[in-house]
């Protein structure tokens, strides 16, 4: 079977990336001739003996998807990325191709319309439980509707974690412990912060203003409280994040960001990031929506605890899946997950959430009288 896995370059040290590499492997080793076309401004060349097709002059790499079908002619076609960049502005490229699956996120509630039409065209693959329950509504809605003749296939597959991501005292890259690398006190409590500050620029879907203003809170009552951001601090299309802690009060003494050059040639690596997470006291990840958050899963599997937004995918990370009925703050052992408020997305047609600042500043609090507990 020939099968075109559309993403991220399986190389790039991103969510999507790191599931086109997982995947990518299993599936060259089980003997399936995959050929690649990332969307991430990589260029061509080969991975693990697999072409890969580089990107195009387009955003996503849509004005070259005809083409590769026409040329590559695979089984099967599988995207792992948004779905709606396939129907904005422009004419769906997989339209009439059989055998088109849909690794999507729903970061939204309900499924927004902007992802619906092409759901609803090809095969849907969930990555999360609750990504998986808004499709199965959306699909029998549109049936009963009359819209659509019959649902749409919805299948499930969970995202996944790399085996590196596992308690550790060392950042191999740099030969050193990462606290040591920092320069932190003795006695700092370090609340990291991993997040992309890329499509952030026009909505601050990351939620970075609401983490900033609930550090500032704990900074305030603890002095020896200190922050790792990262992220770019100015992203492609995305925030200025110095402005933004300075303006919500952080103390940028007690702020220190990721090197960015080393972030740009990508040159962490996962066993470097199961360093920098082991490092933390506490990973805060309260996104106003996600599809999965990768970022969680790998600070768990080291051994650190989280605190996210009750809210879509997320939610599921540390508890049970998302409950419409019950968004409020609740603690687990792994972590808290903190009150949100409904935030209309006019873009999209459906509903993020912004998480409650002093509800995050409050499970922050907590972290810090339970720091050093082993449960």
């Amino acid at each position: 079977m020939k099968l075109l896995w559309i993403s991220n370059h399986p190389a790039r040290p991103s969510g999507y990336g790191s599931q086109t590499r997982q995947v990518g492997a299993r599936l060259l080793s089980a003997g399936i001739d995959v050929e690649f076309s990332a969307n991430d401004g990589s260029s061509s060349g080969e991975w693990n003996g697999a072409r890969v097709h580089g990107s195009t002059t387009d955003r996503y790499s849509r004005d070259i998807i005809r083409e590769d079908l026409d040329q590559i002619r695979p089984d099967w076609t599988v995207i792992l990325y948004d779905a709606w960049v396939y129907t904005h502005g422009m004419q769906d490229p997989f339209r009439d191709i059989p055998r088109v699956a849909g690794w999507v996120p729903v970061d939204h509630n309900p499924v927004p319309p902007t992802i619906l039409p092409w759901v609803s065209q090809h095969t849907a693959i969930a990555m999360a439980e609750y990504g998986r329950d808004q499709l199965v509504m959306a699909a029998d809605r549109l049936a009963s509707a009359g819209t659509i003749r019959r649902p749409f296939p919805v299948l499930y597959a969970p995202h996944a974690i790399d085996d590196a991501f596992r308690p550790s005292v060392m950042v191999p890259s740099l030969d050193a412990p990462f606290r040591s690398v920092l320069g932190l006190p003795e006695d700092a409590y370090l609340v990291g912060i991993v997040a992309a500050n890329t499509g952030t620029a026009i909505y601050d879907r990351k939620g970075f203003s609401d983490m900033a203003l609930a550090i500032a809170a704990i900074q305030r009552k603890h002095p020896d409280v200190w922050v790792y951001l990262h992220s770019l601090l100015r992203g492609p299309e995305g925030i200025d994040l110095s402005v933004l802690f300075e303006r919500a009060g952080v103390d940028l003494r007690r702020l220190i960001a990721a090197d960015e050059y080393a972030m740009k040639r990508h040159r962490y690596t996962d066993a470097d990031m199961a360093g920098i997470y082991s490092s933390f006291d506490v990973l805060l990840s309260t996104s106003r929506g996600e599809g999965c958050g990768l970022a969680p899963w790998e600070a768990m599997a080291c051994g650190t605890p989280v605190i996210v937004s009750n809210w879509t995918a997320q939610a599921e990370v540390v508890g049970p899946a998302f409950d419409a009925g019950r968004p409020h703050t609740e603690k687990f052992p792994a972590g808290w997950r903190v009150f949100t408020d409904p935030d209309w997305d006019p873009r999209h047609g459906a509903w993020f959430a912004k998480p409650a600042t002093p509800d995050i500043a409050g499970a922050l609090d907590d972290m810090y009288d339970h720091r050093g507990d082993p449960a």
